[in-house]
């Protein structure tokens, strides 16, 4: 037993030195570098630190420090342990990372999206090439199951088009072209507004025609009132001024050859009094200057009124008239001046 141990030694020994004399010696790793430390001169407590000859040894025991010296390396042990891990750690190399480029990933609540709008656009382009504008509720599910690829993705992309509006959900039945629908029902609310105001348009239109007509035909009538008035009055005025004529020759009459200037002179001032007195009363009455104008003025106006009486002509009427068309006043307006003008030419030449 003993000499197979021997033997199997002996036998892994030549199998080692065969290996290593087949591969080459490694390298041995250089000794750290030691620097030469600064002597310390003031500090008689670390003047271990100085250099000394290559056949004294450096001690590896801790020296302790007094608290008013701080080295600025550290010492015994520590010092060794750090020079040594020094030579043996490789310099680490800072790897850099290529900058990442902003705005070019996608978050997945993004893909989500686009995924549904895609999904959208393909039952869109399903729905449109439907012949059927009209279908019910299974086949409008089974389309929507085949189009998402699943019940559950189904139901999904059916809520989701109804709520669009890409489709029109009624009972059973779902519209596929709801612009068709929303056209034929647009098509037909306008056309009964539109109607309506016309018909309604049309009834203003003829109310106004007939206003019109009814206005131009009581301007006519004021205007022949007033051309009359005027001719009347003015007539009166003649006829005062032949009155004033026909006194004034009786007073000369008088005063030249019937009687004398004694006695006649008190009759002229009880006259002009008289006169005087008949002005005073006028302008009590109707609150207008005793003049010539003042007086043609109420006369025409009394004149008017005897006459609107006398043809029932409607005031109110013909002033609500007024008030509601102002071209057919304007219009009456002007025929009026024109009868009266013309009456009163034809007066002068009478």
């Amino acid at each position: 037993m003993a000499f197979r141990r021997t033997l199997a030694r002996g036998i892994w020994a030549g199998k080692n030195a065969n290996a290593a004399a087949a591969c080459p010696a490694a390298a041995a790793p250089k000794p750290p570098a030691r620097r030469p430390l600064p002597a310390v001169d003031d500090c008689p407590t670390l003047a271990y630190l100085r250099p000394r000859p290559g056949t004294i040894r450096y001690t590896t025991a801790s020296v302790p420090l007094p608290a008013h010296c701080f080295p600025a390396l550290p010492v015994g042990d520590q010092l060794f342990n750090r020079l040594r891990l020094d030579g043996l750690v490789p310099p680490t190399t800072a790897v850099t990372r290529p900058p990442e480029e902003e705005g070019v990933g996608v978050t997945v609540e993004e893909a989500r999206k686009v995924a549904r709008a895609a999904e959208m656009e393909v039952a869109r382009a399903r729905l449109r090439s439907n012949a059927q504008s009209v279908v019910s509720g299974s086949e409008f599910a089974a389309l929507c199951v085949d189009i998402a690829g699943g019940a559950e993705g189904g139901r999904r992309l059916a809520r989701a088009l109804d709520d669009s509006g890409v489709v029109i959900v009624l009972g059973d039945a779902v519209f596929l072209r709801p612009d068709m629908i929303a056209k034929a029902i647009g098509s037909m609310i306008p056309a009964t507004a539109h109607a309506t105001r016309a018909a309604a348009s049309v009834v203003e239109v003829r109310k106004k025609r007939e206003e019109e007509e009814e206005l131009r035909a009581m301007e006519e009538e004021k205007a022949g009132i007033d051309a009359a008035a005027a001719a009347q009055v003015r007539r009166e005025l003649w006829c005062g001024l032949g009155l004033l004529a026909a006194q004034t020759l009786g007073f000369m009459r008088l005063t030249f050859w019937e009687l004398s200037w004694d006695v006649m002179e008190p009759v002229c001032f009880y006259v002009t009094s008289l006169y005087f007195m008949s002005g005073y009363a006028f302008f009590m009455r109707t609150s207008t200057e005793p003049s010539f104008e003042g007086f043609y003025r109420s006369r025409l106006a009394s004149r008017q009124r005897r006459l609107m009486r006398a043809r029932s002509f409607d005031v109110a009427r013909y002033e609500a008239l007024k008030e509601q068309v102002g071209g057919g006043a304007r219009y009456g307006v002007a025929a009026r001046d024109a009868i009266v003008l013309r009456q009163q030419h034809v007066t002068h030449v009478h």
